[in-house]
């Protein structure tokens, strides 16, 4: 008879509840476009989630990361090319992308978090690392799309053109201070990128 200490299984930790994350992002969108960045805490933000101080804090140490993590994680807000119906075209691709258009239901949710950008230089350095970041693995995966499709001349700079649409946009927000509208969108996709890449 083996008289070996029997070895008992480690029990795996606790798997990470992805639901509670969404309703840590959804409460700080919330908070953010009723109080703004200033007026947002991390305690009201696990108030309004149902979630307890300890677990917000564990995800997002600071509230920076936490206010940047909500806007990358915005519903509706393309985050690769797959997100993007392919529409056979550039333009069309380009048209589809929302470029920090904003709809009427988070109007004030990013005018709060651009007030922030503009005073915070914490926030304004998180938000470029991450969200241009974003932005710009998002339209490198649309012309390389296109590049596919043969549209593209073949000696055009993807990493170039790819920052291109989101340094202008966060020029236009973060530092003039201006709307992102249809027409701006349309005017840089027709007058800066195509020529970028189609023109001879």
């Amino acid at each position: 008879m083996d008289d070996a200490t029997p070895v008992t299984a480690r029990r795996p930790g606790r798997r990470r509840d992805e639901s509670k994350d969404d309703a840590i992002l959804q409460a700080t969108r919330e908070l953010l476009a009723e109080r703004g960045f200033d007026g947002m805490t991390m305690d009201a933000v696990a108030d309004r989630a149902g979630a307890g101080k300890a677990t917000v804090y564990r995800r997002w140490p600071s509230k920076v990361q936490l206010t940047v993590d909500a806007i990358v994680c915005t519903p509706g807000i393309p985050t690769t090319a797959d997100d993007i119906p392919d529409t056979g075209s550039l333009r069309s691709d380009l048209l589809s992308v929302r470029f920090g258009r904003k709809r009427s239901d988070d109007a004030e949710l990013m005018s709060g978090v651009m007030s922030a950008v503009r005073e915070n230089p914490d926030v304004a350095a998180a938000f470029q690392q991450q969200f241009v970041r974003s932005r710009v693995s998002l339209m490198r995966g649309l012309l390389e799309r296109a590049q596919e499709r043969g549209e593209l001349r073949p000696d055009v700079d993807l990493d170039m053109v790819s920052a291109v649409a989101p340094a202008m946009i966060a020029y236009r927000k973060m530092v003039a201070g201006q709307r992102v509208d249809d027409a701006f969108v349309e005017q840089m996709i027709d007058s800066v990128i195509l020529p970028l890449v189609t023109g001879p």
